[in-house]
């Protein structure tokens, strides 16, 4: 057929917004359509415009919403064209569809991918590289990164000023915030919460042994994608696999979401390997030393705005669990919100020294989410009232992002600056930038700022208007990883359809999340999913390979969800 009727493959829940897209491949007329009922009952539907985006080579597309339907049940997209009468696939509208089964499989996708068996007893003595001192580290446990990397990472792309994601420790302070989030819902709590605390429990257990005695914390262990047990050391890799002895976490190294980790996981009411009070021993060692340090471990000496939104998640935390950094975390709120400023038509937040705005393949909502935790932690402190007015305006310009240009799928878009280039607004992260090498689907920078949406949405000083506006962001960020996309793949591994396999050994895991779409291979104002061409060449792994980030984004945006 000439049209793909595109619907989330998870379903829709009742509460939240709800729309299938069209996908025509030639100019179409659609000349009725509906929502219809196992019963056979009928919404009809009216087709929003024909647009095409950007430099899209798949075809044009058409929007259909129909959000007001709440009633449960399972139902099909039905359209009439010149070429006959066509439906979707059926999918269910089910009270807390997204989190119950999201959260579900994601807290399962962890459990499987928790480092253990011959790794760990590696692990046990771990290694650093070039190094004869014959030091080791017990460096069990925490999570292997993605499906065809078994290492173990605080952060990668250390040697960058504003690309080094969030892995590990990212991970575990997720685990406790999601829970806590549905601490709202006794059913989701009770089911779920338990799962969630005690993973977040085997991250941070991992966090206090990759500690050194003088407080910071390693940047990972790295085998240079070997797959061999004895090139297992403890290491910071550049590109192409080179690996380096800067294997000390700065702040924007995974170091300040160690910290902010320990601090909540500190405050479980049941400990892991670990009693409550080392979990915060050591989250306040860390966060002393850099204090002192982190420059030091900055390949260039230098802060970015990764910095700022990691020490600061850093210090909120430590405050949350009654250590008295509450000057620390206003310095640091203080030094984000100065980086915000007026754009052409939006703001944004100067990222480094060169001046560049921020922009991220995996974290782009994590500065909304630091600042408006910050504002819950310290409510009496002067700068309180600024974080919150920063977060909504940042708020507020990726809504305008997202609605400035024809977006039928409502994809989040950021303000990048490519490598050598002007800055300019886009769906998909530059494929020149700093690392020489990295970029991939972003899945979890699009949860991120579902998540970032969500939050800010809940906030009491969120006008009415702009609430329903992230809310619908939000959805649209889940439901893009769900199926609802131009390749009709459901990038959840083990539901929906036409979800890709990675690699014929090293498996992808049901309920993990997979790397997902990026721009044109060739075009970047085009867009692509698994090319025929570059994934012969060995590029399979920017679209289909799993990355933990990705499933940590997922179910704190999933948790939010009702």
């Amino acid at each position: 057929m000439p049209t793909t009727i595109l619907t989330s493959h998870l379903g829709y829940d009742t509460a939240g917004s709800k729309k299938a897209v069209l996908l025509h491949r030639n100019p179409t007329e659609v000349r009725a359509a509906a929502l219809v009922g196992e019963d056979g009952a009928r919404v009809e539907l009216t087709p929003g415009p024909e647009v095409t985006v950007d430099r899209w080579s798949l075809g044009a597309f058409r929007r259909l919403d129909f959000s007001d339907v709440r009633e449960p049940g399972t139902y099909q997209v039905e359209i009439e064209t010149a070429e006959g009468t066509q439906r979707s696939e059926p999918f269910p509208i089910a009270d807390k569809r997204i989190p119950a089964t999201g959260i579900s499989d994601c807290v399962n996708y962890f459990r499987a991918v928790r480092s253990t068996g011959e790794i760990d007893r590696k692990d046990r003595a771990a290694r650093f590289y070039n190094d004869d001192s014959g030091r080791t580290v017990d460096a069990r446990g925490g999570w292997l990164d993605a499906s065809g990397d078994f290492s173990k990472f605080l952060s990668h792309l250390t040697y960058t000023r504003m690309m080094s994601p969030q892995q590990i420790p990212l991970c575990a302070w997720a685990f406790f915030a999601a829970r806590d989030n549905l601490r709202a819902d006794p059913t989701l709590d009770g089911a779920l919460g338990a799962k969630l605390r005690d993973e977040g429990l085997h991250g941070a257990d991992f966090l206090v042994r990759f500690q050194s005695p003088e407080g910071y914390f390693y940047t990972g262990i790295f085998d240079a994608l070997t797959k061999d047990l004895n090139e297992r050391v403890i290491n910071a890799p550049l590109q192409d696999s080179v690996r380096t002895q800067r294997w000390q976490a700065a702040y924007r190294h995974g170091g300040g979401l160690a910290v902010a980790a320990l601090a909540r996981a500190s405050l479980a009411e049941v400990s892991g390997d670990f009693a409550q009070a080392e979990y915060l021993r050591a989250a306040r060692r860390g966060f002393d030393h850099l204090e002192h340090h982190n420059t030091d471990y900055s390949f260039d000496g230098t802060e970015s705005v990764i910095d700022d939104y990691c020490a600061l998640l850093a210090a909120t935390e430590l405050v949350n669990a009654g250590e008295g950094v509450v000057a620390q975390a206003e310095s640091r709120a203080l030094s984000l919100i100065a980086r915000y400023t007026g754009g052409p038509g939006f703001g944004y937040l100067i990222g480094d020294v060169e001046g560049r705005p921020f922009f991220h393949a995996a974290e782009p909502g994590l500065p909304i989410i630091a600042l408006l935790r910050f504002a819950e932690v310290c409510p009496g402190s002067p700068v309180s009232p600024q974080a919150r007015v920063t977060a909504l305006a940042l708020a507020r310009d990726a809504v305008h992002l997202n609605e400035e240009v024809a977006n039928p799928f409502g994809l989040n878009r950021q303000y990048a600056q490519p490598k050598g280039e002007e800055p300019r607004t886009t769906f998909f992260f530059p494929h020149g930038n700093e690392t020489g090498y990295w970029w991939q689907g972003e899945n979890a920078g699009i949860c991120s700022a579902a998540y970032a949406a969500l939050v800010t949405a809940g906030q009491p000083e969120c006008d009415d208007e702009l609430r329903q506006r992230l809310q619908v962001l939000a959805d649209d960020q889940v439901h893009w990883v769900l199926g609802l996309n131009p390749f009709d793949s459901c990038l959840l591994q083990g539901r929906g359809r036409n979800t890709p396999e990675y690699h014929a050994i090293f498996k992808n895991v049901p309920g993990g999340i997979l790397n997902g779409i990026t721009a044109g291979f060739e075009d970047e104002h085009d867009i692509d999913f698994m090319p025929a061409g570059p994934v012969a060449a060995g590029n399979a792994w920017r679209w289909a390979e799993q990355w933990i980030p990705h499933s940590a984004w997922f179910l704190l945006a999933a948790s939010l969800m009702r």
